[in-house]
Protein backbone atom coordinates (compact mmCIF):
# COMPACT_ATOMS: atom_id res chain seq x y z
CA UNK A 1 0.00 0.00 0.00
CA UNK A 2 1.30 3.23 -1.02
CA UNK A 3 1.99 6.41 1.06
CA UNK A 4 -1.21 8.07 -0.16
CA UNK A 5 -3.83 4.94 0.30
CA UNK A 6 -2.19 5.21 4.05
CA UNK A 7 -2.49 8.17 4.39
CA UNK A 8 -6.37 8.28 3.72
CA UNK A 9 -7.15 4.97 5.53
CA UNK A 10 -5.63 7.21 8.65
CA UNK A 11 -7.64 10.17 7.75
CA UNK A 12 -11.05 8.02 7.45
CA UNK A 13 -10.03 6.28 10.74
CA UNK A 14 -9.40 9.63 12.74
CA UNK A 15 -13.13 10.88 11.79
CA UNK A 16 -14.41 7.60 13.20
CA UNK A 17 -12.93 8.17 16.12
CA UNK A 18 -13.80 12.13 15.97
CA UNK A 19 -18.03 10.80 15.64
CA UNK A 20 -17.90 8.13 18.37
CA UNK A 21 -16.76 10.41 20.62
CA UNK A 22 -18.45 13.78 19.73
CA UNK A 23 -21.32 13.94 22.36
CA UNK A 24 -24.83 14.68 20.17
CA UNK A 25 -26.28 17.81 20.20
CA UNK A 26 -28.84 16.92 22.36
CA UNK A 27 -26.35 16.15 24.80
CA UNK A 28 -24.35 18.68 24.55
CA UNK A 29 -23.24 21.26 27.58
CA UNK A 30 -24.98 24.49 27.97
CA UNK A 31 -23.08 27.56 28.90
CA UNK A 32 -24.23 29.66 31.62
CA UNK A 33 -23.60 33.47 31.35
CA UNK A 34 -21.23 34.51 33.76
CA UNK A 35 -23.43 36.47 36.15
CA UNK A 36 -24.19 39.86 36.71
CA UNK A 37 -21.51 42.37 38.41
CA UNK A 38 -23.51 43.84 41.32
CA UNK A 39 -23.24 47.80 39.60
CA UNK A 40 -25.25 45.79 36.92
CA UNK A 41 -28.38 44.78 38.98
CA UNK A 42 -27.70 47.90 41.46
CA UNK A 43 -28.52 50.07 38.38
CA UNK A 44 -31.48 48.03 36.99
CA UNK A 45 -33.29 48.23 40.49
CA UNK A 46 -32.40 52.31 40.63
CA UNK A 47 -33.53 53.03 37.51
CA UNK A 48 -36.87 51.19 38.09
CA UNK A 49 -37.47 53.72 41.23
CA UNK A 50 -39.98 55.78 40.73
CA UNK A 51 -40.17 59.30 42.69
CA UNK A 52 -43.13 60.34 40.95
CA UNK A 53 -45.17 57.66 42.52
CA UNK A 54 -43.56 58.56 45.89
CA UNK A 55 -45.67 60.49 48.68
CA UNK A 56 -44.11 63.59 49.65
CA UNK A 57 -41.34 62.53 52.17
CA UNK A 58 -40.21 59.38 50.24
CA UNK A 59 -40.28 61.37 46.88
CA UNK A 60 -37.21 63.32 47.76
CA UNK A 61 -35.58 60.56 49.25
CA UNK A 62 -35.87 58.12 46.34
CA UNK A 63 -34.48 61.05 43.92
CA UNK A 64 -31.13 60.99 46.43
CA UNK A 65 -30.82 57.64 46.25
CA UNK A 66 -30.82 57.81 42.68
CA UNK A 67 -28.01 60.15 42.85
CA UNK A 68 -26.42 58.66 44.97
CA UNK A 69 -25.87 55.42 43.63
CA UNK A 70 -25.62 57.19 40.02
CA UNK A 71 -22.70 58.78 41.31
CA UNK A 72 -20.78 55.93 42.37
CA UNK A 73 -21.32 53.57 39.49
CA UNK A 74 -23.92 51.18 41.31
CA UNK A 75 -21.30 50.34 43.34
CA UNK A 76 -22.61 48.14 46.22
CA UNK A 77 -22.06 50.44 49.47
CA UNK A 78 -23.22 47.92 52.20
CA UNK A 79 -22.71 44.67 50.92
CA UNK A 80 -20.59 41.88 49.59
CA UNK A 81 -20.45 38.61 47.70
CA UNK A 82 -21.68 37.31 51.07
CA UNK A 83 -24.37 39.59 52.20
CA UNK A 84 -23.67 43.07 54.53
CA UNK A 85 -20.27 44.11 55.37
CA UNK A 86 -19.40 44.71 59.11
CA UNK A 87 -20.40 48.73 57.81
CA UNK A 88 -23.76 47.85 56.56
CA UNK A 89 -24.53 45.59 59.85
CA UNK A 90 -23.67 48.65 62.00
CA UNK A 91 -26.22 50.46 59.98
CA UNK A 92 -28.68 47.95 60.34
CA UNK A 93 -28.51 47.78 64.05
CA UNK A 94 -28.30 51.36 64.09
CA UNK A 95 -31.80 51.38 62.46
CA UNK A 96 -32.83 49.01 64.74
CA UNK A 97 -32.37 51.31 67.62
CA UNK A 98 -35.36 53.52 66.86
CA UNK A 99 -37.57 52.77 69.63
CA UNK A 100 -34.53 54.53 71.76
CA UNK A 101 -35.29 58.32 70.07
CA UNK A 102 -39.13 57.28 70.39
CA UNK A 103 -39.63 55.75 66.97
CA UNK A 104 -40.93 52.83 65.96
CA UNK A 105 -38.75 50.05 64.63
CA UNK A 106 -41.05 48.62 62.57
CA UNK A 107 -41.74 51.71 60.47
CA UNK A 108 -37.75 50.62 58.78
CA UNK A 109 -38.39 47.20 57.86
CA UNK A 110 -35.26 45.71 56.51
CA UNK A 111 -34.75 42.28 54.62
CA UNK A 112 -31.15 40.55 54.77
CA UNK A 113 -30.24 39.24 51.45
CA UNK A 114 -31.56 35.60 51.50
CA UNK A 115 -29.32 34.45 48.91
CA UNK A 116 -26.07 35.93 47.47
CA UNK A 117 -27.15 36.63 43.77
CA UNK A 118 -26.66 39.83 42.35
CA UNK A 119 -30.45 40.72 42.93
CA UNK A 120 -31.03 39.96 46.12
CA UNK A 121 -27.74 42.09 47.54
CA UNK A 122 -28.71 44.79 45.02
CA UNK A 123 -32.09 44.53 46.63
CA UNK A 124 -30.48 44.98 50.21
CA UNK A 125 -27.79 47.52 49.15
CA UNK A 126 -30.70 49.87 48.23
CA UNK A 127 -32.99 49.23 50.73
CA UNK A 128 -30.59 49.72 53.57
CA UNK A 129 -29.73 53.23 52.06
CA UNK A 130 -33.04 54.41 51.47
CA UNK A 131 -34.17 52.81 55.06
CA UNK A 132 -31.22 54.82 56.65
CA UNK A 133 -31.96 57.89 54.99
CA UNK A 134 -35.55 57.51 56.20
CA UNK A 135 -34.66 57.19 59.83
CA UNK A 136 -32.30 59.67 59.67
CA UNK A 137 -35.00 62.76 58.19
CA UNK A 138 -36.85 61.46 60.92
CA UNK A 139 -34.82 61.19 63.47
CA UNK A 140 -33.43 64.69 62.66
CA UNK A 141 -36.65 66.94 61.92
CA UNK A 142 -39.27 64.82 62.87
CA UNK A 143 -41.65 62.17 61.26
CA UNK A 144 -44.95 64.48 60.84
CA UNK A 145 -44.97 67.97 58.74
CA UNK A 146 -45.88 70.43 61.59
CA UNK A 147 -48.31 72.48 59.68
CA UNK A 148 -49.76 69.32 58.59
CA UNK A 149 -51.16 68.38 62.23
CA UNK A 150 -52.03 71.97 63.75
CA UNK A 151 -53.02 74.51 61.16
CA UNK A 152 -52.07 76.54 63.75
CA UNK A 153 -48.39 75.57 63.27
CA UNK A 154 -46.12 77.78 61.31
CA UNK A 155 -43.09 75.69 61.65
CA UNK A 156 -41.43 75.55 58.52
CA UNK A 157 -40.55 71.78 56.99
CA UNK A 158 -36.61 71.21 56.88
CA UNK A 159 -35.46 68.38 55.19
CA UNK A 160 -31.94 66.53 54.98
CA UNK A 161 -29.90 66.35 52.00
CA UNK A 162 -30.12 62.78 51.48
CA UNK A 163 -27.40 62.14 48.82
CA UNK A 164 -24.70 64.02 51.05
CA UNK A 165 -25.86 62.23 54.26
CA UNK A 166 -24.88 59.10 52.45
CA UNK A 167 -21.76 59.84 50.72
CA UNK A 168 -20.82 60.87 54.53
CA UNK A 169 -21.95 57.54 55.85
CA UNK A 170 -20.33 55.65 53.16
CA UNK A 171 -17.00 57.56 53.91
CA UNK A 172 -17.50 56.38 57.60
CA UNK A 173 -17.37 52.70 56.11
CA UNK A 174 -14.33 53.50 54.12
CA UNK A 175 -12.15 54.76 56.96
CA UNK A 176 -13.58 51.98 59.16
CA UNK A 177 -15.34 54.37 61.24
CA UNK A 178 -19.13 53.18 62.71
CA UNK A 179 -22.07 54.65 60.20
CA UNK A 180 -24.15 53.74 62.66
CA UNK A 181 -23.03 55.97 65.25
CA UNK A 182 -23.14 58.57 62.44
CA UNK A 183 -26.63 58.01 61.41
CA UNK A 184 -27.27 58.44 65.52
CA UNK A 185 -25.67 61.61 65.48
CA UNK A 186 -28.27 62.92 63.35
CA UNK A 187 -31.20 63.35 66.36
CA UNK A 188 -31.07 66.37 68.21
CA UNK A 189 -28.52 67.42 70.41
CA UNK A 190 -30.31 69.99 72.51
CA UNK A 191 -30.08 69.54 76.46
CA UNK A 192 -33.92 69.29 76.27
CA UNK A 193 -34.19 66.35 73.83
CA UNK A 194 -31.29 64.00 75.26
CA UNK A 195 -33.33 64.24 78.94
CA UNK A 196 -36.31 63.25 77.32
CA UNK A 197 -34.66 60.45 75.83
CA UNK A 198 -33.11 59.18 79.02
CA UNK A 199 -36.30 59.80 80.50
CA UNK A 200 -38.22 57.42 77.96
CA UNK A 201 -35.50 54.82 78.95
CA UNK A 202 -36.34 54.92 82.36
CA UNK A 203 -40.45 54.90 81.89
CA UNK A 204 -40.26 51.98 79.52
CA UNK A 205 -38.02 50.38 82.34
CA UNK A 206 -40.94 50.76 84.75
CA UNK A 207 -43.30 49.36 81.98
CA UNK A 208 -41.76 45.91 81.47
CA UNK A 209 -42.18 45.63 85.87
CA UNK A 210 -45.40 46.04 85.13
CA UNK A 211 -45.63 50.13 85.61
CA UNK A 212 -47.11 51.24 88.65
CA UNK A 213 -50.13 51.23 91.41
CA UNK A 214 -53.44 52.52 90.48
CA UNK A 215 -54.91 55.39 93.77
CA UNK A 216 -58.09 54.13 94.52
CA UNK A 217 -60.92 56.39 94.34
CA UNK A 218 -62.77 58.21 97.88
CA UNK A 219 -62.34 61.38 99.89
CA UNK A 220 -59.11 64.17 99.44
CA UNK A 221 -56.48 63.26 101.47
CA UNK A 222 -54.71 66.01 103.72
CA UNK A 223 -52.10 66.40 106.38
CA UNK A 224 -53.68 63.97 109.34
CA UNK A 225 -55.47 61.75 107.12
CA UNK A 226 -54.60 58.03 108.17
CA UNK A 227 -55.67 54.35 106.79
CA UNK A 228 -54.67 51.89 103.50
CA UNK A 229 -55.44 54.87 101.16
CA UNK A 230 -52.09 56.93 102.53
CA UNK A 231 -50.48 54.00 102.54
CA UNK A 232 -51.38 53.24 98.56
CA UNK A 233 -50.46 56.67 98.01
CA UNK A 234 -47.16 56.85 99.90
CA UNK A 235 -46.42 53.32 97.36
CA UNK A 236 -47.25 55.35 94.43
CA UNK A 237 -45.18 58.63 95.03
CA UNK A 238 -42.23 56.08 95.84
CA UNK A 239 -42.87 54.82 92.22
CA UNK A 240 -42.89 58.31 90.30
CA UNK A 241 -39.79 59.02 92.26
CA UNK A 242 -41.23 61.98 94.31
CA UNK A 243 -40.83 60.20 97.62
CA UNK A 244 -37.35 58.98 98.17
CA UNK A 245 -37.18 58.36 102.11
CA UNK A 246 -38.01 54.33 102.60
CA UNK A 247 -41.70 54.16 105.11
CA UNK A 248 -41.47 53.39 108.37
CA UNK A 249 -44.32 50.64 109.51
CA UNK A 250 -45.77 53.80 111.42
CA UNK A 251 -45.53 56.18 108.96
CA UNK A 252 -47.19 54.35 106.37
CA UNK A 253 -50.71 54.90 106.87
CA UNK A 254 -49.59 58.60 108.20
CA UNK A 255 -50.15 61.80 106.19
CA UNK A 256 -47.35 63.76 107.53
CA UNK A 257 -45.16 66.38 106.77
CA UNK A 258 -42.50 63.90 104.54
CA UNK A 259 -45.87 62.95 102.46
CA UNK A 260 -47.20 66.37 102.54
CA UNK A 261 -44.02 67.60 100.71
CA UNK A 262 -43.98 64.85 98.19
CA UNK A 263 -47.60 65.23 97.03
CA UNK A 264 -46.70 69.14 96.24
CA UNK A 265 -43.38 67.94 94.35
CA UNK A 266 -45.57 65.64 92.38
CA UNK A 267 -48.14 68.25 91.85
CA UNK A 268 -45.65 70.90 90.72
CA UNK A 269 -44.36 68.63 88.06
CA UNK A 270 -47.56 67.74 86.62
CA UNK A 271 -48.82 71.68 86.42
CA UNK A 272 -50.92 71.03 89.66
CA UNK A 273 -51.99 73.67 92.24
CA UNK A 274 -49.34 72.43 94.85
CA UNK A 275 -51.29 72.25 98.18
CA UNK A 276 -50.60 68.63 99.37
CA UNK A 277 -53.75 68.12 99.21
CA UNK A 278 -55.16 64.96 97.05
CA UNK A 279 -58.09 65.40 95.32
CA UNK A 280 -59.90 64.20 91.94
CA UNK A 281 -56.79 66.05 89.63
CA UNK A 282 -54.11 64.85 91.46
CA UNK A 283 -55.41 61.03 91.87
CA UNK A 284 -56.14 61.10 87.80
CA UNK A 285 -52.46 62.38 87.14
CA UNK A 286 -51.56 59.51 89.51
CA UNK A 287 -53.52 57.37 87.59
CA UNK A 288 -52.37 57.94 84.18
CA UNK A 289 -50.58 54.49 83.02
CA UNK A 290 -46.76 54.23 82.53
CA UNK A 291 -47.85 53.87 78.80
CA UNK A 292 -49.47 57.11 78.86
CA UNK A 293 -46.72 58.99 80.10
CA UNK A 294 -44.11 57.13 77.38
CA UNK A 295 -46.29 58.64 74.88
CA UNK A 296 -46.00 61.98 76.23
CA UNK A 297 -42.73 61.59 76.34
CA UNK A 298 -42.36 60.63 72.60
CA UNK A 299 -44.78 63.74 71.62
CA UNK A 300 -41.95 65.88 73.19
CA UNK A 301 -39.20 64.21 71.26
CA UNK A 302 -41.12 64.64 67.61
CA UNK A 303 -41.82 68.47 68.49
CA UNK A 304 -38.34 69.07 69.71
CA UNK A 305 -37.22 67.59 66.26
CA UNK A 306 -39.43 70.16 64.61
CA UNK A 307 -37.44 73.07 66.11
CA UNK A 308 -34.85 74.64 63.73
CA UNK A 309 -31.42 75.34 65.29
CA UNK A 310 -30.95 79.08 67.38
CA UNK A 311 -29.44 81.49 65.40
CA UNK A 312 -27.41 83.24 68.31
CA UNK A 313 -26.23 82.17 71.68
CA UNK A 314 -29.78 84.08 73.37
CA UNK A 315 -33.66 83.17 72.78
CA UNK A 316 -36.58 83.10 74.04
CA UNK A 317 -39.17 79.93 74.53
CA UNK A 318 -42.55 79.92 75.28
CA UNK A 319 -44.25 76.79 76.09
CA UNK A 320 -47.75 76.92 75.99
CA UNK A 321 -49.05 74.05 77.54
CA UNK A 322 -46.11 75.31 80.73
CA UNK A 323 -47.83 78.66 80.80
CA UNK A 324 -44.28 79.74 80.87
CA UNK A 325 -41.70 81.99 78.75
CA UNK A 326 -37.66 81.26 79.35
CA UNK A 327 -34.81 83.51 77.41
CA UNK A 328 -31.79 81.49 77.24
CA UNK A 329 -28.18 82.12 76.77
CA UNK A 330 -25.78 80.01 76.14
CA UNK A 331 -27.98 77.17 76.08
CA UNK A 332 -28.60 77.89 80.32
CA UNK A 333 -32.11 79.47 81.34
CA UNK A 334 -31.17 82.87 82.81
CA UNK A 335 -34.86 84.36 83.15
CA UNK A 336 -38.71 82.48 83.32
CA UNK A 337 -41.90 84.19 83.62
CA UNK A 338 -45.14 82.91 84.14
CA UNK A 339 -47.46 84.08 80.94
CA UNK A 340 -51.72 83.69 79.99
CA UNK A 341 -51.80 81.90 76.84
CA UNK A 342 -54.60 81.90 74.58
CA UNK A 343 -58.08 80.65 75.41
CA UNK A 344 -58.83 76.89 73.89
CA UNK A 345 -61.07 78.94 71.28
CA UNK A 346 -58.23 81.36 70.96
CA UNK A 347 -55.18 78.93 70.80
CA UNK A 348 -52.03 80.78 70.59
CA UNK A 349 -49.93 79.56 67.54
CA UNK A 350 -46.67 77.58 67.39
CA UNK A 351 -44.24 79.54 65.43
CA UNK A 352 -40.62 80.70 65.38
CA UNK A 353 -39.74 84.63 65.11
CA UNK A 354 -37.51 87.19 65.83
CA UNK A 355 -38.10 90.02 68.60
CA UNK A 356 -37.05 93.33 66.75
CA UNK A 357 -38.48 95.58 68.96
CA UNK A 358 -39.81 96.48 72.79
CA UNK A 359 -42.62 99.03 73.47
CA UNK A 360 -42.73 101.00 76.33
CA UNK A 361 -46.47 102.83 77.04
CA UNK A 362 -48.21 100.70 73.77
CA UNK A 363 -51.21 101.54 72.31
CA UNK A 364 -53.66 98.59 71.77
CA UNK A 365 -55.11 98.49 68.33
CA UNK A 366 -58.65 96.51 68.56
CA UNK A 367 -57.95 93.66 66.28
CA UNK A 368 -60.82 93.84 64.03
CA UNK A 369 -62.60 90.86 65.11
CA UNK A 370 -62.29 91.46 68.84
CA UNK A 371 -64.07 94.69 67.76
CA UNK A 372 -66.78 93.00 66.30
CA UNK A 373 -67.40 90.52 68.28
CA UNK A 374 -66.73 92.22 71.67
CA UNK A 375 -66.58 96.27 71.72
CA UNK A 376 -69.30 97.56 69.17
CA UNK A 377 -72.06 95.10 70.98
CA UNK A 378 -71.03 96.94 74.22
CA UNK A 379 -71.07 100.48 72.83
CA UNK A 380 -74.37 99.95 71.10
CA UNK A 381 -75.63 99.60 74.47
CA UNK A 382 -73.55 102.06 76.67
CA UNK A 383 -72.25 105.27 74.20
CA UNK A 384 -69.65 106.06 76.71
CA UNK A 385 -68.28 102.70 76.39
CA UNK A 386 -65.10 103.83 74.58
CA UNK A 387 -64.72 107.08 77.14
CA UNK A 388 -64.69 105.28 80.01
CA UNK A 389 -62.09 102.63 78.67
CA UNK A 390 -59.63 104.65 77.34
CA UNK A 391 -60.31 104.21 73.75
CA UNK A 392 -60.54 106.40 70.56
CA UNK A 393 -61.76 105.83 66.84
CA UNK A 394 -58.29 106.33 64.79
CA UNK A 395 -59.87 106.01 61.12
CA UNK A 396 -61.59 103.49 61.31
CA UNK A 397 -60.23 101.20 64.08
CA UNK A 398 -60.92 101.36 67.65
CA UNK A 399 -57.82 101.87 69.25
CA UNK A 400 -56.64 102.04 73.42
CA UNK A 401 -54.70 104.87 74.21
CA UNK A 402 -51.60 104.28 76.34
CA UNK A 403 -51.97 103.86 80.08
CA UNK A 404 -52.04 101.44 83.50
CA UNK A 405 -55.35 100.77 81.79
CA UNK A 406 -54.23 99.32 78.84
CA UNK A 407 -54.56 95.81 77.64
CA UNK A 408 -51.05 95.73 76.62
CA UNK A 409 -50.18 96.93 80.02
CA UNK A 410 -46.78 99.24 79.78
CA UNK A 411 -44.43 97.36 77.69
CA UNK A 412 -45.03 94.97 74.72
CA UNK A 413 -42.21 92.62 72.97
CA UNK A 414 -42.78 92.64 69.18
CA UNK A 415 -41.85 89.92 67.38
CA UNK A 416 -43.85 90.75 63.52
CA UNK A 417 -45.30 87.75 62.70
CA UNK A 418 -48.56 86.94 60.42
CA UNK A 419 -51.14 86.03 63.71
CA UNK A 420 -50.62 89.10 65.18
CA UNK A 421 -49.27 87.42 68.06
CA UNK A 422 -47.09 88.97 70.71
CA UNK A 423 -45.61 88.43 74.42
CA UNK A 424 -47.18 92.50 76.97
CA UNK A 425 -47.84 93.33 80.10
CA UNK A 426 -51.26 92.91 81.39
CA UNK A 427 -53.12 95.06 84.30
CA UNK A 428 -55.14 91.55 84.95
CA UNK A 429 -52.58 90.48 87.16
CA UNK A 430 -54.79 88.62 89.20
CA UNK A 431 -55.04 85.82 86.24
CA UNK A 432 -51.36 85.01 86.59
CA UNK A 433 -52.36 82.90 90.05
CA UNK A 434 -54.26 80.40 88.26
CA UNK A 435 -52.74 77.02 87.46
CA UNK A 436 -54.70 77.02 83.98
CA UNK A 437 -53.83 80.42 82.25
CA UNK A 438 -55.66 79.98 78.69
CA UNK A 439 -57.72 83.37 79.74
CA UNK A 440 -56.34 85.55 76.43
CA UNK A 441 -57.39 86.37 73.06
CA UNK A 442 -53.73 84.56 71.91
CA UNK A 443 -51.56 87.17 72.85
CA UNK A 444 -49.07 85.94 75.39
CA UNK A 445 -49.05 87.52 79.02
CA UNK A 446 -45.86 87.94 80.98
CA UNK A 447 -46.24 88.56 84.70
CA UNK A 448 -42.67 90.00 85.09
CA UNK A 449 -42.64 92.50 82.23
CA UNK A 450 -40.30 94.97 83.38
CA UNK A 451 -37.77 92.51 84.69
CA UNK A 452 -37.95 90.90 81.30
CA UNK A 453 -37.32 94.23 79.56
CA UNK A 454 -34.53 95.00 81.27
CA UNK A 455 -32.32 91.49 80.89
CA UNK A 456 -33.39 92.35 77.09
CA UNK A 457 -32.27 95.71 77.11
CA UNK A 458 -29.25 95.70 78.99
CA UNK A 459 -26.92 95.34 76.06
CA UNK A 460 -28.78 98.63 74.63
CA UNK A 461 -27.53 100.42 77.19
CA UNK A 462 -30.62 100.58 79.44
CA UNK A 463 -31.23 100.27 82.97
CA UNK A 464 -33.78 99.44 84.86
CA UNK A 465 -34.22 103.28 86.34
CA UNK A 466 -34.33 104.24 82.64
CA UNK A 467 -37.20 102.41 81.72
CA UNK A 468 -39.24 102.93 84.47
CA UNK A 469 -38.38 106.75 83.63
CA UNK A 470 -40.06 106.52 80.11
CA UNK A 471 -42.92 104.73 81.18
CA UNK A 472 -43.55 107.39 83.40
CA UNK A 473 -44.03 110.16 80.57
CA UNK A 474 -46.73 107.74 79.86
CA UNK A 475 -45.59 108.46 76.07
CA UNK A 476 -45.45 105.82 73.79
CA UNK A 477 -41.53 104.52 73.17
CA UNK A 478 -40.40 102.22 70.42
CA UNK A 479 -36.68 100.84 71.61
CA UNK A 480 -35.29 98.74 68.17
CA UNK A 481 -33.22 96.06 69.20
CA UNK A 482 -29.89 96.13 67.54
CA UNK A 483 -29.85 92.44 67.97
CA UNK A 484 -32.76 90.91 67.23
CA UNK A 485 -33.56 88.01 69.08
CA UNK A 486 -35.29 84.64 68.11
CA UNK A 487 -38.14 83.42 69.58
CA UNK A 488 -39.74 79.95 69.79
CA UNK A 489 -43.56 79.50 70.66
CA UNK A 490 -43.78 75.55 71.47
CA UNK A 491 -46.42 73.26 73.03
CA UNK A 492 -44.89 70.57 75.15
CA UNK A 493 -46.88 68.34 77.35
CA UNK A 494 -43.68 66.43 78.56
CA UNK A 495 -40.00 68.17 79.12
CA UNK A 496 -37.43 68.22 81.61
CA UNK A 497 -36.72 71.36 83.83
CA UNK A 498 -34.27 73.47 84.51
CA UNK A 499 -32.99 71.36 87.26
CA UNK A 500 -33.79 68.01 84.66
CA UNK A 501 -36.53 66.96 86.39
CA UNK A 502 -39.45 65.28 84.22
CA UNK A 503 -42.16 67.60 83.99
CA UNK A 504 -45.73 66.58 82.49
CA UNK A 505 -48.82 68.82 81.59
CA UNK A 506 -52.32 68.74 80.39
CA UNK A 507 -53.61 68.89 77.11
CA UNK A 508 -54.47 72.11 77.39
CA UNK A 509 -55.51 72.79 73.88
CA UNK A 510 -55.92 68.91 72.75
CA UNK A 511 -52.58 69.08 70.29
CA UNK A 512 -51.11 65.74 71.57
CA UNK A 513 -53.98 63.53 70.30
CA UNK A 514 -53.68 65.19 67.14
CA UNK A 515 -50.01 64.29 66.80
CA UNK A 516 -50.46 60.76 68.31
CA UNK A 517 -52.41 60.27 65.27
CA UNK A 518 -50.57 61.95 63.19
CA UNK A 519 -47.28 60.07 63.97
CA UNK A 520 -48.97 56.77 64.28
CA UNK A 521 -50.41 57.36 60.23
CA UNK A 522 -46.47 57.85 59.41
CA UNK A 523 -45.06 55.23 60.93
CA UNK A 524 -47.53 52.98 58.88
CA UNK A 525 -46.73 54.10 55.27
CA UNK A 526 -45.06 51.23 53.23
CA UNK A 527 -41.48 51.62 51.75
CA UNK A 528 -41.38 51.84 47.80
CA UNK A 529 -42.63 48.92 46.08
CA UNK A 530 -39.48 48.27 44.69
CA UNK A 531 -37.69 47.78 47.86
CA UNK A 532 -40.66 46.19 50.03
Amino acid sequence: MGHPTVIRSLGRLLLLCAAVVRPSAAHAVVRQPPPAPPSAAIASLVRALDPSAAGGHDRALLGAIMRFYTDRHFEPAWTDARGFTAAGERLAQAIASAADEGLDPQAYPLRHPDAPTPAALAHADVQLSFVALRFAEDLAVGLTVPGAVHRDDAYARRRIKGDSLLRALADAADAETDPGRALLAMAPRTVGYVRLRDALERLRAIERRAGWGVMPAGPALRRGTRGPRVAQLRRLLEEHGDLGIPSTTDRTVAFDETLAAAVAHFQERHGLLADSVVGRATIAALNVPVGGRVEQVRLGMERARWLPTVAGNRWITVNLADYRAFVFADSLPVFETRVVIGARNHKTPMFVDTLTHIVLNPAWNVPPSIAAKEILPKLRRDPDYLVRNHMVWVGREIQQVPGPWNALGQIAFMFPNRFNVYMHDTPAKELFALPDRAHSHGCIRVQRPHELAELLLRPEGWTRARIDSVIATGRRTVVTLATAIPVRITYATAFAGSDGTLQFRPDVYGRDTLLSHAIRQEQQRPLPAALR
